[in-house]
């Protein structure tokens, strides 16, 4: 979740409350900055932070400008009089709030005087930002985490099934009822390098097949699973490239190296990570690519921004995801199991594309789309049958789509080349 704190210099109250409310959560990701900033931040500000045992001299004022190309949760000005004028963000936000406070830095008197006004203020942001963070947050970040434990738990299930020769699909026995969505997944098999005791049925597509894998790439499969898609991959790299797989799923690890050793393959890499946060150095990929996983993750932005970081310039991506269009009935999207069977999970399609451009990512094409068709004995399980019937005949639908992107070859210092 990211969070941006305003004011005019972002040498005192937003590096105050920058400080503060990363203290509360470190996954969370926290910037100020102004629209007039200070040469460096203000060192009663720093002084009274230490105090408390938070740390914020290494912090500097930073311009406003620099944010205003990234999509933000929050925005939150905390200018305070009235004879002082908020700083108005033209950048892409969810929410935008104000919690206003006193400038200490103008505080006039006594030294005495002027330290209380600077304990006073430190101690009122931290709890109007505490409060702001119980009632905004941390149900938010709660709600993300459950998600995970669900998909993480749904996936270990389908990885320990003694028969893999029963594929489940992202959406099939494991998860959701005991009807196959065959409609979700591709057929690998007559892909070079497949291997089907590695190919569970979980994707919604083939991101391979339009992935531009060159002999001697460095290719990194984000929800790796079993490994199908890092063995096709590797039949394209050939001896000379490289493959690495990713999955939050211990089970799925496991299994994907068992794979990879009966085959003898020593340029497969397969490490246990979470995308949004990516256990891999910036600049390492030529291809990226995913099936079916990106969907699942609760925070795409900043999913896509990883994905942003540890590709190579100019590099690309092309991964198969369920978008929708069309909001879906409330019941769908609050059931838990159709998270993990990749549905509730999804987004609007424009909104997956809008969240791969404001990553960076650019020359942004949908290489295969196809609708997918929920079984109406899955979706009864959810809605009566006259919501089935008004949802049926409306303009939503489910679609699976395989999508291409680029990280621009050469960009300014916003984009984190």
């Amino acid at each position: 979740m990211k969070i941006l704190i305003l004011c005019t210099g972002n040498s005192c109250r937003s590096q105050m409350a920058h400080g503060w409310l990363q203290s509360f959560d470190k996954s969370l990701d926290v910037h100020s900055a102004g629209t007039e900033p200070a040469p460096r931040v203000n060192s009663k500000a720093v002084k009274v932070m230490a105090e408390t045992g938070i740390d914020i001299s290494n912090h500097y004022p930073k311009n406003v400008d620099r944010y205003l190309n990234e999509e933000w949760d929050y925005v939150i000005t905390v200018c305070g009089g009235a004879n002082e004028s908020c700083p108005a963000f033209i950048g892409k936000v969810k929410h935008r709030i104000h919690i206003g406070f006193d400038d200490p830095s103008h505080a006039t008197g006594t030294d005495e005087f002027i330290w209380s006004e600077f304990h006073r203020v430190r101690d009122e942001i931290k709890q109007q930002f505490y409060d702001f963070y119980l009632q905004n947050l941390k149900p938010s970040i709660e709600e993300a985490i459950d998600a995970k434990k669900i998909v993480k738990e749904k996936y270990s299930q389908i990885a320990l099934q003694e028969n893999t020769s029963e594929k489940s699909s992202c959406c099939s026995s494991s998860c959701c009822s005991s009807s196959d969505f065959s409609t979700f997944s591709d057929s690998y098999e007559t892909l070079k390098g497949y291997a089907p005791e590695a190919d569970l049925g979980l994707g919604c597509g083939l991101p391979t097949e339009f992935a531009q894998i060159k002999e001697g790439d460095t290719v990194v499969d984000l929800g790796s699973g079993a490994g199908n898609d890092c063995f096709v991959a590797r039949a394209l790299v050939g001896e000379t490239g490289k493959v690495i797989g990713i999955d939050m799923t211990d089970a799925m690890i496991e299994k994907a190296k068992t794979n990879a050793e009966r085959r003898n393959y020593n340029n497969i890499e397969f490490l246990l990570g979470d995308i949004e946060n990516i256990p891999l150095e910036e600049n390492i990929a030529d291809v990226v690519i995913s099936n079916c996983v990106l969907n699942l993750v609760p925070d795409k932005q900043k999913a896509f921004s990883e994905i942003f970081r540890i590709l190579k310039a100019g590099a690309h991506l092309s991964v198969s995801d369920v978008v929708l269009e069309g909001e879906l009935p409330d019941n769908i999207k609050q059931a838990n199991e159709m998270y993990a069977g990749c549905v509730s999970g999804a987004v609007q399609k424009d909104e997956y594309l809008g969240i791969m451009s404001n990553s960076g990512l650019i020359n942004i094409v949908i290489q295969k789309e196809k609708v997918i068709t929920v079984p109406d004995e899955i979706l009864l399980n959810y809605l009566s049958q006259p919501e089935l019937d008004e949802y049926k005949n409306s303009d939503k639908g489910i679609f699976s789509i395989t999508v291409y992107a680029e990280k621009p070859a050469a960009c300014n210092c916003q984009c984190n080349c």
